[in-house]
This record gives structure tokens, C-alpha cells and sequence, in this order.
């Protein structure tokens, strides 16, 4: 086997990791709210109530977490991490956009994990994942970038799929359908936003260079962080159980450390494969999403589900792809 073909197959084998390793983190997050028969044999779950103020302390705990690890890990990841966000603020457009770029996250993943919270988790992925389309249609606004003939008709594709995992009779779902599929587009959106916000800050311009992604995501880990603390102030209905706060904090730990490998794994995979493939390997997460709920959580779809989700795992992929080599 030569060099860049064995390089290829480890970039492949990298990415696919990291969209398994995300698939199980949505699987965790579905446990907190929703108890369950892990592997139809053992209960587990159901931790603490679906309401807002507990969605946003996860979120806080599980950032809080991430930041550290990550901090830990910038001298190994990238050395000048503290050098770069110190000059941060001598650059106020750059500093802005990652600011906003950790606002949308916030809301993107408070919405993302109240619709886990409420629907099953094969169907809430496949809803969110309609955010690639949005970022099209919001460039399309923002900056007159017209869609190509192939981005509507895959947009179509993925509408159908959402609207097909959606098409399921009131007594299949586990809570409050309407809440789940309004927070699940609302979380596509706001990570729609994300997407273009984050380009601002990841790519260099006249005005100032691109920022590197570790200390992005750092910046971004503690706003997110600094923001669920700040809502959990003015919302402190904090109802968990004490018994339930040792599986709570290691089943947060675990989540922050899976999300934190997948995101290194991610981008080491895309130096081996380009961004391309990466693309199209990573857009399997709902179909991915929705095998490890059914085989961990017993979480089973009806067919025009699995359908659905087939269909927006497919949009999105090659959408993913033709627009990176359109690029």
C-alpha cells in the first residue's frame, strides 16, 4: 500500500470516527432527559426534567469542561492559543464576529438540546441538519450569493426528508412534539448563522488575517459557557434530585470529552482527505444518530422516518460536496 493511499484510509477512518463519536454524544444527551432500557436490558436515564433552566446547566457544565480540556491541550494543539487572544481585542471586527459566532452557538445548542429533549434523537439530528440549506439561503440574503440549480433541488431533497421524519402519528412521540421540531429548526438556523459569522472569523481578509480554530473554539467554548452561567442566574429553577447529580456530572464529562476528541479527530482527518470528503463522511451523523438510538436507546422509526432521515443524510452529503468542489 502506498504512502497517500494508507494516509487516505487513516484521514477516512478519522473522520468516521468523529461523526461516531458525535452520533453517541447525541444518544447521551437524549439520556439526560429520557429514561430508557440501555440495549433493551438496562434502565438508565431520565435524570432530569426537560425544562430550560436544566438544558442551560448542562450546557454550561459541559463547555466549562470542554474550555479546560482544551486548554490543556493547546500547547500539544496549537502553542500560540494565549498569544493569539490576547491581541483579540486590537482587532475589534474580528473580535465581534467571534463574539457573535459564540452567541449563535449558544442559542444553536440550547435550541438543539430542548428538541433532543423533547423528540427522538434520529428525528431531532435530522431536522437540525437542515442547517447547511439555511447557510445557502442566508448567503444567499446577506450577500446576494445566488444558490446554483443543484442547491435548490438538493434543498428540496432535504425539505422532503425533514417533512418526512416530522409525518408520524401524536402517540409515537415521547413528549411535546411541536416544541421538539420548532426547537430542532430553530437549532439548524441559528447554527445556520453560525456558519456564516464563523467564515468571518476563520478566513483572513484585507482588514485582519483568519483565526485559527483552537483558539476559536476556545473563545467560543468560554462565550457559550459565560452565557448559559449569566441565563442560569436569572432562571434558577434547579429541580435535580441529589442522587441523580454523580451519573448527571459523569455523564457530562464523558459528553464534553467524546465531543472534544471527535473535534480533533475531525480536523485531523480533514488534513489527511481534504474538506471535501470530510464533508460528505461527516454528513452521516443523522443516519448514525438514528442506528445508535435504536440499538442503545430502543428508540425505533417508522418507515417514512427512515426514509426521511435517508434523504436528508444524502442532501446534505452531496450538497457538502458540490459545493466544496464548486469552491
Amino acid at each position: 500500500m502506498t504512502p497517500l493511499r494508507s494516509s487516505k484510509l487513516m484521514g477516512i477512518g478519522l473522520v468516521l470516527l468523529s461523526a461516531l463519536g458525535l452520533s453517541v454524544q447525541n444518544v447521551v444527551l437524549r439520556l439526560f432527559f429520557t429514561p430508557s432500557q440501555l440495549f433493551g436490558q438496562i434502565p438508565f436515564g431520565g435524570f432530569v426534567t426537560p425544562q430550560l433552566s436544566h438544558v442551560v446547566l448542562l450546557l454550561a457544565l459541559r463547555m466549562v469542561i470542554m474550555a479546560l480540556l482544551l486548554t490543556a491541550l493547546t500547547p500539544w494543539l496549537y502553542p500560540s492559543t494565549f498569544k493569539v487572544l490576547q491581541t483579540l481585542p486590537t482587532m475589534p471586527k474580528l473580535w465581534g464576529s467571534v463574539t457573535a459566532s459564540g452567541v449563535c452557538l449558544f442559542f444553536g445548542l440550547t435550541l438543539l438540546y430542548t428538541a433532543l429533549s423533547q423528540i427522538v434523537a434520529g428525528v431531532a439530528i435530522a431536522i437540525f441538519f437542515i442547517y447547511p440549506a439555511i447557510t445557502i439561503l442566508l448567503a444567499w440574503q446577506l450577500f446576494k450569493q445566488s444558490p446554483r440549480p443543484y442547491q435548490l433541488w438538493l434543498m428540496v431533497v432535504i425539505s422532503t426528508g425533514v417533512v418526512l421524519t416530522t409525518l408520524t402519528p401524536p402517540s409515537e412521540w415521547v413528549s411535546n412534539p411541536i416544541l421538539g421540531i420548532i426547537c430542532a429548526i430553530g437549532a439548524g438556523v441559528s447554527f445556520g448563522l453560525y456558519g456564516i459569522v464563523a467564515e468571518f472569523s476563520l478566513k483572513a481578509n484585507p482588514e485582519y488575517p483568519g483565526l485559527h480554530p483552537i483558539p476559536f473554539s476556545l473563545y467560543t467554548f468560554v462565550i457559550v459557557a459565560t452565557l448559559a452561567s449569566l441565563t442560569l442566574l436569572v432562571n434558577q429553577q434547579i429541580t435535580i434530585p441529589p442522587d441523580a447529580w454523580p451519573p448527571v456530572l459523569a455523564m457530562t464529562v464523558f459528553s464534553a470529552t467524546l465531543t472534544l476528541i471527535a473535534y480533533v479527530l475531525s480536523n485531523s482527518g480533514i488534513g489527511l482527505i481534504g474538506a471535501s470528503l470530510t464533508a460528505l463522511l461527516s454528513a452521516s451523523a443523522p443516519a448514525l444518530t438514528a442506528l445508535f438510538a435504536w440499538w442503545i436507546l430502543q428508540e425505533a422509526l417508522q418507515q417514512q422516518q427512515i426514509v426521511g432521515i435517508g434523504l436528508v443524510t444524502t442532501g446534505v452529503s452531496m450538497l457538502s460536496l458540490k459545493s466544496r468542489y464548486a469552491d
